[in-house]
């Protein structure tokens, strides 16, 4: 099973806090700060319609001219409001959240860019629903139809005896003017890239460090598991992932007829016809793992932070 979601963060504001005693290690604590805000205040920006279309103008300024700042009565003018008072009062609400004020104009702030992205992703607006319909897939724990559904911004695979195969999060603009199976695709795309990211450290969502982890404490098989402490993104899954994204497991399989990327995740070749994958706990040290494909074999280790070391051969 996957789990997946989107979430924006907006952490910018007028309170300052410096980062000497946060990040001692670091050569550049002493010129670091973090501006603050709270979640209401940040979102009670954007409560006037006036404000998101200030956003947008910017937003879309930067995408076609590419230069990333508007000065204040052509910005005025693109919003279309003629009462610079009013205008000015609207402005200075998204000041030093969404919107930075400069020399030369007014610009988004990265958390600016975020929410902008959120808005015309429909993240926080649009709810569209989709399927259920049959895929060109089986179970593989029981051999019943694959069936993909798209509800509340996620997609999800399961079968007719509810075994959960895939679930992640895809903003609704991804999924406009397109079929149920390309969005199972795109999810397993952005599943993919986000399992690289935890298994490297990174947070999928923010990018803060996270710390993937092999969690042994299953009735089951040992599950990967990333949870990022600074805004709530979750990885879980089989300890099958971490051998997703190694290089030379998945050569191994394509050498053997299986393609990691090109089937869906729950056909992996890890549980298929003439195939075997085996993880061995060992409280000494890494998880040992062995994999089988038509009689070939691959071994090779899983440390408790996730990382894939095969044996030669």
């Amino acid at each position: 099973m996957v789990t997946g979601g989107h979430i924006v963060g907006c952490v910018t504001g007028s309170d300052e806090r410096e980062l000497r005693g946060d990040q001692p290690n670091s050569p550049d604590a002493a010129s670091q700060t973090v501006r603050h805000s709270s979640p209401s205040e940040a979102f009670s920006a954007l409560s006037d319609q006036l404000r998101v279309n200030i956003l947008r103008e910017l937003s879309e300024h930067h995408r076609q001219v590419g230069d990333n700042t508007l000065g204040f009565a052509e910005l005025r003018k693109l919003v279309e409001v003629e009462d610079s008072g009013r205008f000015r009062y609207h402005l200075k609400k998204l000041e030093g959240l969404f919107v930075e004020k400069t020399s030369s104009g007014y610009k988004l702030t990265h958390a600016g860019l975020k929410i902008v992205g959120a808005i015309i992703s429909g993240t926080y607006t649009d709810e569209l629903v989709m399927g259920p319909i049959e895929l060109e897939s089986d179970c593989p724990a029981c051999d019943r139809s694959a069936v993909a559904k798209y509800e509340d911004g996620r997609c999800s695979v399961s079968c007719a005896n509810d075994h959960v195969l895939f679930t992640w999060g895809v903003p609704p603009n991804a999924t406009a003017r397109t079929s149920l199976p390309e969005v199972v695709n795109l999810a397993e795309l952005l599943a993919f890239q986000a399992i690289e990211q935890a298994v490297a450290g990174v947070c999928p969502e923010c990018y803060d460090p996270i710390s993937p982890q092999i969690n042994e404490n299953k009735p089951a098989r040992p599950v990967f598991e990333a949870a990022c402490d600074s805004c709530g993104a979750q990885i879980v899954g089989p300890i099958d992932f971490c051998l997703f994204i190694n290089p030379e497991v998945a050569a191994f399989c394509q050498r053997h007829g299986h393609s990691l990327r090109d089937n869906h995740i729950w056909e992996n070749p890890f549980f298929g016809d003439g195939s075997e994958m085996t993880a061995t706990d060992n409280s000494a040290g890494p998880i040992h793992f062995e994999l089988t494909i038509d009689g070939k074999n691959l071994s090779g280790y899983v440390t408790e932070n996730g990382q894939v070391t095969t044996n030669s051969g």
